[in-house]
């Protein structure tokens, strides 16, 4: 049998890369090639419906042509300065960023400080906290995903990722409670926080868990963590590095539910790696004004081309209302699915366009995951065990693409 050409790029980079990074699925190989819009084509030229959107990156889909123009316009008559300087020469797209970002926020989350990732924004929060504070202490919660870098490990609710690590972590700074937990609870794991060295910080809490499987909150717990947090004179901080800037149907939870530090990641960058902690001024008023070097930065903050590309991207999210549009869609598609699914799985359940459907048994969401890849549709396994199939897809996706995608999602869970 011939070995088809996704299979020898795999091969190849299995060969040189870190056995950790890369999932090696096969039968079918897949290596991304290209994409466009919803669809993505692998190296061998196959199409697939995209309902990953790369982890929610692709709120616009891929290369949407409001961001292709950037590109066309830096290579043509107008260069590109592609370098961050970090913590010394913003650039003119630095601050047209910040001050848009600041724009399409609760009006008292008015401070801004940008990174690369999700877990660097949360990092970014964390240290804000302390700073604020005085105090190194945190309430997290179980099936939480806040990133894998060693300072944000001991909030992530993944003994997998931080176990080969403890040695470098103050595991006994991080309190962790089940996803909902009462207040009675809360209460009582803030003054054990208080009556350790580490004192009470702040909780770090996600609005929806989206790794562990599109997990909802109780009705009014968020207000309670707000509550509880001004009784405690501690932060409360959003990781909504997945659900945020339209994702669930709304730009940011905190518009409802107050907090005073927010995450965003993953879709502010149109595809470019952009992160940024976005806080009241109380609770960065912590950090120490620069005198000409910072001591929270990094050499490609604020890079100026991805700077770019973010306001645009942010700029068609707000223009388009692509929340609303998450929100109405996500109706439908959550409604579609409950229908035609039925008793064969535990529950569809979410918010807006970031949709799980639990499965019975652990490695079905894996499965079906697999599945779809062989029928051209690109979702992921999510939640406990892999019990969960994901659904995130574009915020604009085509209807009839999903559509499409959706009936080979029926297809494949009915033949679980």
């Amino acid at each position: 049998m011939q070995i088809m050409q996704n299979e020898r790029w795999l091969d190849r980079l299995k060969s040189i890369e870190c056995a950790d990074a890369t999932y090696p699925a096969r039968e079918p190989a897949l290596v991304f090639s290209k994409a466009r819009g919803s669809l993505i084509y692998d190296i061998e030229g196959r199409e697939y419906i995209d309902l990953c959107a790369g982890f929610g990156v692709a709120a616009l889909g891929h290369n949407p042509p409001e961001i292709l123009g950037v590109y066309h316009d830096r290579l043509g008559d107008c260069p590109a300065i592609v370098h961050g300087m970090g913590d010394v020469y913003p650039s003119r797209a630095k601050v047209e960023l910040i001050e848009t970002l600041v724009g399409v926020m609760p009006p008292w989350l008015a401070t801004v400080s940008l990174s690369l990732t999700g877990g660097q924004a949360v990092e970014t929060a964390l240290k804000s906290a302390i700073l604020a504070t005085g105090q190194s202490g945190f309430i997290a919660f179980e099936g939480a995903y806040h990133g894998v870098d060693l300072g944000v490990l001991p909030v992530t609710s993944r003994p997998d990722f931080s176990r080969p690590f403890l040695g470098w972590q103050r595991e006994d700074s991080v309190i962790r409670l089940p996803f909902g937990a009462p207040e009675s609870l809360v209460t009582n794991a803030i003054r054990s926080l208080k009556q350790s060295n580490s004192g009470f910080a702040g909780i770090i809490v996600e609005p929806i868990q989206g790794r562990a499987g599109g997990r909802l909150p109780p009705s009014g717990w968020l207000k309670m963590l707000r509550t509880v947090c001004d009784s405690h004179q501690g932060l409360l901080i959003y990781d909504e590095v997945f659900t945020g800037l339209g994702r669930t149907g709304r730009m940011t939870f905190a518009f409802d539910n107050p907090c005073d530090l927010l995450c965003l990641g993953k879709a502010l960058g149109g595809g470019l790696p952009l992160s940024a902690c976005v806080g009241s001024t109380k609770a960065m008023a912590g950090w120490p004004q620069s005198t000409g070097e910072a001591m929270h930065t990094g050499t490609f903050f604020g890079h100026p081309m991805t700077c770019e590309v973010a306001t645009l991207t942010l700029s068609a999210i707000v223009a388009q209302d692509l929340p609303g549009r998450s929100s109405r869609l996500g109706l439908a598609v959550r409604d579609r699915l409950c229908r035609s699914l039925g008793a064969q799985v535990v529950e569809v359940r979410g918010d807006g366009l970031m949709i799980a459907i639990e499965l019975s048994r652990p490695g079905q969401g894996v499965k079906a995951m697999d599945r779809l890849r062989q029928l051209g549709v690109i979702a992921l396994a999510s939640g406990d065990q892999g019990r969960c199939l994901q659904i995130t897809p574009a915020l604009n996706i085509p209807e009839d693409l999903l559509e499409l995608a959706l009936s080979q999602v029926e297809q494949v869970i009915g033949e679980l």
